[in-house]
This record gives structure tokens, C-alpha cells and sequence, in this order.
């Protein structure tokens, strides 16, 4: 129905030029039941009536149009000619059929809003019948062309024959106008902000005609923008809803009063009823799913939602919303179990969203191999989508399939496919992968210098130089030459890892390399002593100034103890260093 009402917007905007360009002669066409043909009175308020809704198709007559045709002569008959003019069809087909529609079928409400407005129809009628057992049963809604939430339900009207049941309709349509004098004052008011004469107007109207929902929005909306305590607003609004459930105008008032007063629960129920008149709104449907799930008892959603599934069986916008209510809920298996019927009654509900939230389901109960297959299936159809490439990324290093993880991920990395924490995730399964701390180091590297500025990145590197300064540290004085070239490539790793650190990671840093020098210093003592190598020496003698430099840097209530055993050893070393150094007579 989108691409037909834009297109609509588009053909009528053209007819609409021709029509009002063109002589009305269009008016003294005959009619099949007896409107006058006349011209609108200046003053009159012009209300357009179509086809009304019915299980009946074109292209001949329907049940909708024959009673649309008849609610025009009613009205037209209800109403004085000063007070309504009632458009006649001969205005109303041609703009259907430049604009490629069915002139015996019912419109969408935003279609119905883009007619009237070409028509320069001030309301307009929009109904349903259906045949119940020996009648007709007929609702209807006087809606203002200003705002398709402007509604004033018309009621039921039930009857063995369909004259008897469109009048019902229209003796509650003689009532419910009665208020609109008052609406259009309270609106005028409250647009000039003199919002306790709005009130007045609107409790005026209402007291004329007490089903009056158009003048309860006008109220409600005046009692909003005047701060009105949320008692009194939510008071109106629950009358609103209870003369037009489907009123999300009323609604979305009275969540606002439930969110005031912290009432969670009936916060969803009033949330869910929302996404249920307007399940085509994406954007409701995500901010109150997201509310839902946030609240303490998200399943009061769910029987509002299949209630309305059984009045609609197989309505994909209605199933929708149960999908994410389920979602919200937590209920995975059954949330799955519904998007796999949505897939069947429509394939475009594959959309980024749905595979997101299915595979992340798979999680919550461990299946990971599960998980990552539905990523994939994502991926396939959306294949440069970063969230779900780096889902199936993801949940394959989960699964136990790091390999295939990293080649996934080294792939994207070279597609440019912005993989969330794609350098800290390649680096984690270089580790589970075993791979050699100097592959993973070097991996860091070129994260970095491919512009990644995340902690994490640098957190893994400074785990690595914790790791290579640990493996030296376990060689002590079993192989010197060893554990000296160890003591080295750590303190390179934690050298470059200082120059890029953040700054909560520099004390750990200065910490090791503090440790590392002392110790390294240490080494190369007693290689000096042994060889008798002023080179050696001297290095030691560097070394350990390096050490007590850094190591002040690094303390915490955590290392105290070792902190001072380090301390300690330099402070020996350091003389006998001197020593050293003077017996073998070092330049």
C-alpha cells in the first residue's frame, strides 16, 4: 500500500489542478439517489464520504460503495445546506482514478486524509459493513482532514436492512457535531496559548455532546502544554480511550501520566494497546518494545497482543508486534517459533533486525553453533552489515571454531567491513589460537597503526608484555643469555605499549619495566662478574637506575610487597655494581 499512496500523492496532486480548473459541470451529472446537485455553501463544512470497508472487491459495485452512496444521500438529507455540504462522487472518482485506485474499495487512512485534502473536504466519513447473519452491521468514524488521529467514532449500527443501520450512524453523526463549534474554539484559543478559555470551550463542548472525543483532545492536549497535574490529564485521557480504544492520542497522554506516577504495569498495557492500533509505525513499535523490556513485568504485553492476533489471524503487522514482545519478554523459543511463521507470510521481515535478535537469542541458552548460523544467514543476504558479521564472528569463536572466526574476521578487516572491536577480537583469538606472544604483539601493532584507538587493543598488549616479562622471570638464572634476551623483547613490547597506553594503564606499565630492568640488571651482574665485562657492567649499572626510575611509578596496595623485595635488590645492587665497575678498572 506505500508505493500506491505515494504514487497517490503524486496523481492527485495533478488531478486535483485539473479538477478545480474545470468548469463544475461535473456537478449536473444525475445521481442515483437523490442528492440535490448543488454548490457548497460558503459557510457549510464540507465532509467527503467513500467507500466503505467490506470483504467485497471491485471492479463493479461492492457492498462498500453501495453503502458509502447511500450514507452520502442520508447525511446530505441530515444536515441543512448551509451547515454541510456533503462532496458528491463526481468529484470524488475521477481523483481515485487519475490516481490509479479502485473507486469501490475502502482507503487507508492516509490515503483517505491525501483525498480529502485535494477535495478541500473539511471531514470525511470513513466506514465499515459486513453482513451478519440476516443484516448489516456498520461502524464508522467522522474524521477531521486536519489530523487522521481527529476521530469521532460514530458507533455500530446493526439492522436486517442497511438504510436501517447507516441511519443509526448518522442520527449519532447529528449528535456528535454538535461539538465541533466548541472544538474549533478550544483550538483557537489554546493556538493563541489563552489555554483557561480553551478548557472552557472544550468542557462546553463536551457537555453538549458527552461522547465527545474531539473535544477531549483538544482539552487533553491544553491540559499538557498548561502543566496541569497528571491526575487531571490522565483522568481525561481514560475517558478519551474509553469512547475510542483505538486513540493513541488519549494514549500516549495517559503513558506519559503512568511514567509520572511510576505505574510500570499499566504503563505496558497502555504501551502494548498503542502498538496494536498503529502496528505499522516502526518507530512506535521500537520506542515502546524498548520501554516493555525495560519494565518489571513485560509479559502483561502479551495477551493484549493475541487477543487482538485472533481478531486479525495472519495480520504480519500484528505478528510483528508480538515478535517483539516476545523478544522483550525473553520467551526465545516461542519468539523464534513466531518469526519463522512471519518468514512464511512475508520474506521482507528478514531484515537486519530479525537476524540480530534471533541469533542473539540462541545465546541466552548456549547455542552458540546455532547462533552463529543464523548470523551467517544474515550475513549472506546482508554481507557488509559490521553487526552481524562480527555476530557470526562472535559466536564462532564461542563455538569453539577460532580459525574459521579469524579468517571471517581477517576477511572483513580487508573488505573494510567496520567490525565493532575488530583489533581486540582478532588479538583474543591469536591467544586461544595459542599463537606466540611475539605474532600477537606484532598483530597489536599493526591494529594501531591501522588507526584502532581502543582500550581493549592496548589492555591485550600490555597482558602480552605482562606475559613475556612472566616467561623471563621463570628462566632466572638457569640460562642467563636466555632469560636476558627475554627480559629484552618484554621490555620492548612494554616500551612501545607505554607509548600508546591510556592512562589508567601507565602504572601497571611503569611497573614491569621497573621489574624488568632490576632484575634484568641482575642477570647481567652476575654474567659481568663471570666474564669480567665492563660492558656488561655498565649495562647493569644503567639497568638497575632504569629500574628504580620506573618502579615508583607503578606502586599499588597490590604489589607493596614485591614492590619492596625489588626495591631491596637494587638497592644492593647498585654498590656492588660500583664496585664492580671500579675493580675492573671500566673507563
Amino acid at each position: 500500500m506505500t508505493a500506491r499512496y505515494n504514487m497517490s500523492l503524486r496523481h492527485l496532486g495533478l488531478a486535483a489542478i485539473s479538477a478545480f480548473a474545470a468548469p463544475v459541470v461535473l456537478f449536473a451529472q444525475a445521481r442515483p439517489i437523490g442528492q440535490v446537485n448543488r454548490a457548497p455553501d460558503k459557510d457549510a463544512t464540507q465532509i467527503m464520504i467513500t467507500s466503505f470497508k467490506s470483504v467485497e472487491k471491485g471492479p463493479g459495485p461492492t457492498l462498500g460503495s453501495k453503502a458509502a452512496e447511500e450514507m452520502r444521500d442520508k447525511v446530505d438529507r441530515a444536515f441543512p445546506p448551509k451547515q454541510v455540504y456533503v462532496v458528491p462522487v463526481e468529484r470524488i472518482n475521477p481523483q481515485l482514478e487519475a490516481s490509479q485506485f479502485p473507486t469501490t474499495e475502502s482507503l487507508e487512512p492516509h490515503d483517505a486524509k491525501a483525498l480529502a485534502t485535494m477535495l478541500r473536504s473539511d471531514e470525511y466519513v470513513a466506514g465499515e459493513i459486513t453482513k451478519v447473519g440476516t443484516g448489516f452491521r456498520v461502524t464508522a468514524d467522522l474524521v477531521l482532514t486536519r489530523d487522521i488521529s481527529a476521530r469521532q467514532p460514530l458507533g455500530i449500527g446493526e439492522a436486517p436492512k442497511m438504510g436501517d443501520a447507516l441511519n443509526m450512524l448518522v442520527k449519532e453523526m447529528k449528535e456528535a457535531r454538535k461539538q465541533m463549534d466548541g472544538e474549533k474554539k478550544c483550538m483557537n484559543a489554546a493556538r493563541a496559548g489563552n489555554y483557561p478559555q480553551a478548557i472552557e470551550f472544550a468542557n462546553a463542548a463536551i457537555l453538549v455532546y458527552p461522547k465527545a472525543t474531539l473535544a477531549r483532545m483538544c482539552l487533553v492536549s491544553v491540559l499538557n502544554a498548561s502543566k496541569a497535574p497528571s491526575a487531571e490529564i490522565a483522568k481525561v485521557s481514560r475517558e478519551l480511550v474509553m469512547l475510542d480504544p483505538r486513540s493513541n492520542v488519549g494514549l500516549k497522554y495517559l503513558a506519559d501520566a503512568y511514567r509520572a506516577d511510576k505505574q510500570s504495569d499499566s504503563l505496558v498495557t497502555v504501551l502494548t494497546q498503542m502498538m496494536r492500533n498503529d502496528p505499522k509505525n516502526a518507530q512506535l513499535a521500537f520506542d515502546a518494545v524498548s520501554e516493555i523490556a525495560g519494565a518489571t513485568n513485560p509479559g502483561l504485553a502479551r495477551p493484549i497482543i493475541d487477543s487482538a492476533i485472533v481478531l486479525n489471524p495472519g495480520d504480519p503487522d500484528l505478528l510483528k508486534t508480538r515478535w517483539q514482545i516476545l523478544n522483550a519478554m525473553k520467551d526465545w523459543k516461542e519468539m523464534r517459533t513466531q518469526g519463522t511463521e512471519l518468514l512464511r507470510l512475508d520474506t521482507a521481515f528478514a531484515d537486519t533486525l530479525y537476524f540480530l535478535r534471533t541469533a542473539a537469542s540462541f545465546t541466552a541458552d548456549s547455542q552458540w553453533q546455532q547462533a552463529a548460523a543464523t548470523a551467517a544467514q544474515g550475513v549472506a543476504k546482508f554481507p557488509t552489515n559490521a553487526q552481524l558479521v562480527g555476530f557470526e564472528i562472535q559466536f564462532l569463536q564461542r563455538a569453539g571454531q577460532q580459525q574459521q572466526a579469524l579468517d571471517k574476521l581477517d576477511k572483513a578487516v580487508a573488505g573494510k567491513i567496520p567490525v565493532p572491536q575488530a583489533g581486540a577480537l582478532k588479538l583474543t583469538l591469536l591467544q586461544e589460537l595459542n599463537k606466540t606472544p611475539a605474532e600477537i604483539v606484532t598483530a597489536a601493532r599493526e591494529a594501531i597503526s591501522a588507526g584502532d584507538t581502543t582500550e581493549n587493543v592496548r589492555f591485550i598488549l600490555v597482558n602480552q608484555g605482562n606475559a613475556q616479562f612472566s616467561a623471563a622471570q621463570k628462566l632466572g638464572n638457569t640460562d642467563i643469555p636466555a632469560a636476558t634476551e627475554a627480559f629484552n623483547t618484554a621490555l620492548a613490547t612494554l616500551a612501545y605499549a607505554d607509548s600508546v597506553a591510556m592512562k589508567a594503564q601507565k602504572a601497571p606499565i611503569a611497573f614491569l619495566k621497573g621489574a624488568s630492568y632490576i632484575l634484568l640488571a641482575n642477570l647481567k651482574y652476575q654474567a659481568a662478574g663471570a666474564q669480567k665485562s665492563c660492558a656488561l657492567a655498565k649495562e647493569a649499572k644503567s639497568n638497575v637506575i632504569d629500574g628504580q626510575i620506573n618502579l615508583p611509578g607503578g606502586a599499588s596496595p597490590t604489589n607493596a610487597a614485591t614492590m619492596q623485595q625489588l626495591m631491596g635488590i637494587a638497592l644492593q645492587l647498585d654498590p656492588a655494581l660500583d664496585t664492580m665497575i671500579k675493580q675492573l678498572a671500566c673507563k
